[in-house]
């Protein structure tokens, strides 16, 4: 029997790791398939978790990206750039896009991402206020840099960090507001973030928590950011004075792709261990998805998730198992990984943990198996948390009341 050199048609939406992944993944497996990667920023892909290092100076543009434009010539995939989706027609499992241009698919993958959540704070449409997602924003607050600037960055989360980090470079008098009780609150617990916060500090960087926003202020533009006052009638407003605000307060996935093809959602694309929607032949990776309740929105995730979704779509066996959430800090030069849970919440947990000068190490164990660490200024350990969290090892034998963190180290 002669095999069939019909291709099959992919048409993918999303130039982010997760649909350049899974074009990756199709490609391998069915090198005569026929893949369209749909880019709706002008952009060849980049490496969008690079953009801090990108505003720091640590690279340069052609550094972020993913591959060079020969690559898509060489592997057979027709990039197209600076297009909308205009409509979705599942039906006849048709693409049209804002220029009128339409294609046909056998397979689609929605890999359209997510969008900044900007809290509805008073004054947030004002100019001078931004998020950063994507080169084109991070070309505009590189347009402060040839001047020292207050710049006020809304969220003391990872990219909240990086950013103020990366500004900080430029000589720019950067100030950090958590409106939480400590900086990175997803991903370190109270002791590791103390240690962190020390640590921005010492980089001349002013660290507020906790801080909540009441208004953004000023006329033509941003001029400062007023601070909510826990007794208002008896504590005068403090404003903080800023030219550039910056907010990062999480991400929300880009359903409205999925609304026009019929899909189901929830808070994102809900998918299955594939990848697939509620049509088999229409599969969600990375940001915009929603696997098991969970919205991931991690780097990590999403290539995997893109990875799967290419190989399933083209006749391989694939499944998605999860991901531990984990985390790296860039630019701030400091070492930093977070996996997993980092606080006990069940009865028998186990919390191992040790401070020394600008190092915080935890472990956390559930039932004997490790189940996520904090790791501060400390190299060399990552790989090995990692890989003993994902393969359950059991460390139940040593467990013992007296046990020390070196015993523990030792046996990862």
């Amino acid at each position: 029997m002669t095999k069939s050199l019909i291709k099959t048609s992919f048409l993918i939406i999303g130039g982010g790791i997760a649909g350049v992944s899974a074009a990756e993944a199709i490609h391998k497996v069915d090198p005569l398939a026929d893949i369209t990667l749909i880019c709706g920023e002008p952009n060849l892909p980049y490496f969008r978790m690079s953009l801090t290092r990108y505003l720091a100076g640590e690279i340069d543009r052609a550094q972020l990206e993913l591959h060079k434009e020969g690559w898509y010539l060489e592997n057979h995939i027709n990039i197209v750039l600076g297009r909308q989706v205009h409509n979705i027609d599942s039906e006849s499992r048709q693409v049209t896009l804002d220029d009128g241009q339409a294609y046909s698919y056998d397979k689609l993958i929605l890999a359209n991402g997510a969008s900044p959540f900007v809290p509805p704070i008073p004054g947030k449409e004002l100019p001078g206020v931004m998020t950063l997602r994507s080169l084109e924003d991070a070309e505009r607050i590189t347009q402060i840099f040839d001047h020292q600037a207050n710049v006020v960055c809304i969220g003391g989360g990872l990219l909240g960090l990086e950013i103020a980090g990366a500004i900080a470079r430029h000589g720019s008098k950067v100030t950090v507001l958590e409106a939480l009780d400590w900086l990175l609150p997803r991903q370190l617990g109270q002791e590791a973030a103390e240690l962190l916060r020390q640590h921005i500090e010492s980089m001349g960087i002013s660290v507020i928590v906790p801080a909540k926003t009441a208004a953004l202020v000023g006329e033509s533009k941003v001029e400062g950011v007023e601070l909510a006052s826990e007794s208002p009638e008896t504590e005068p407003a403090v404003c903080i004075p800023a030219e550039l605000v910056l907010i990062s307060a999480g991400v929300r996935p880009n359903l409205d792709l999925a609304k026009m093809a019929g899909v189901k959602v929830n808070r994102g694309i809900l998918v299955n261990e594939h990848m697939q929607t509620s049509k088999p032949d229409i599969y969600a990776a990375g940001d915009v998805s929603e696997f098991h309740g969970i919205c991931y929105g991690l780097w990590v995730p999403a290539r995997k998730q893109g990875e799967v979704a290419g190989r399933h779509a083209a006749g391989q066996p694939a499944d998605f198992a999860g991901d531990p959430p984990s985390a790296k800090l860039k630019v701030l030069g400091i070492d930093l990984f977070s996996i997993g849970q980092f606080a006990p919440t069940e009865e028998g947990d186990k919390l191992i943990a040790s401070r020394q000068d600008d190092t915080y190490i935890s472990l956390l164990f559930r039932n004997g198996v490790l189940v996520g660490a904090n790791l501060l200024g400390e190299t060399g350990l990552d790989p090995k948390v990692k890989k003993a969290i994902d393969t359950k090892k059991d460390f139940s034998s040593v467990l013992r009341d007296s046990v020390t963190l070196e015993e523990v180290i030792a046996l990862l």
